[in-house]
């Protein structure tokens, strides 16, 4: 099996920069998604979040293992970005994260059509608007559909009140775990992160087919 460390470095470095200006301070609002633009255009090539990485997984041919693999690698690099972005936000751990890890329940059907929904027009908006600027608007305008903006069940890194709302990907929430060893939510984290980007990349398959048959 060959690896493309380029794409690999590319991953951990856009991942490490959303991670932690990002999903560690400013959240998926307007200055969340200015930065994102700007991680996708130095990082060329990167899928940065594990929901585009999933809609490639998902819109390419589905048979072909070596692009899953590939794809799967990518999945890891971000992971890896995250996990140097955490330790940096939480100063090697002194400081908690902002969240903690949801009890995982698969998704209420209608929470799911959301997902789905959100991915279809995800999907078709940044492979057809060619502009990094208007995906990630795109990201911002549908972080909640997409499974990346939660309630916040504890106190953030600074003085923010429980409650709030958080953005996050499912590699962040994947970093912590890993980064903080708290393994015993990993059954509740990586349930999630799998289906939640399943669920984004079914529509962003259900999208493709619908324009291709238009």
């Amino acid at each position: 099996m060959n690896v493309d460390m380029n794409a690999m470095k590319a991953e951990v470095g856009g991942a490490f920069v959303v991670s932690w200006l990002v999903f560690g301070s400013s959240g998926m609002g307007l200055e969340g998604a200015v930065i994102l633009a700007a991680a996708w255009m130095a990082f060329a090539g990167a899928h940065i979040l594990p929901v585009v990485t999933w809609c490639h997984m998902l819109t390419g041919d589905l048979g072909d293992t070596d692009a899953h693999i590939a794809n799967g690698m990518r999945l890891v690099g971000q992971m890896v970005g995250s996990i140097l972005a955490i330790v940096l936000v939480t100063k090697a751990g002194t400081m908690a994260t902002p969240w903690t890890a949801d009890a995982w329940a698969m998704p209420e059907m209608w929470a799911a059509f959301t997902a789905i929904a959100a991915g279809a027009i995800f999907w078709q908006v940044h492979t057809k608007a060619d502009s990094v600027w208007i995906s990630a608007f795109a990201v911002m305008a549908l972080a909640s559909a997409m499974g990346m903006q939660h309630e916040a069940l504890t106190t953030a890194l600074d003085t923010a009140n429980p409650g709030d709302w958080y953005s996050t990907s499912g590699a962040n929430e994947m970093g912590s775990v890993i980064a903080g060893m708290t393994f015993g939510d990993l059954g509740d984290v990586l349930p999630t992160f799998i289906v939640d980007g399943l669920l984004v990349g079914i529509g962003a398959r259900v999208g493709t087919e619908i324009d291709k048959a238009i």
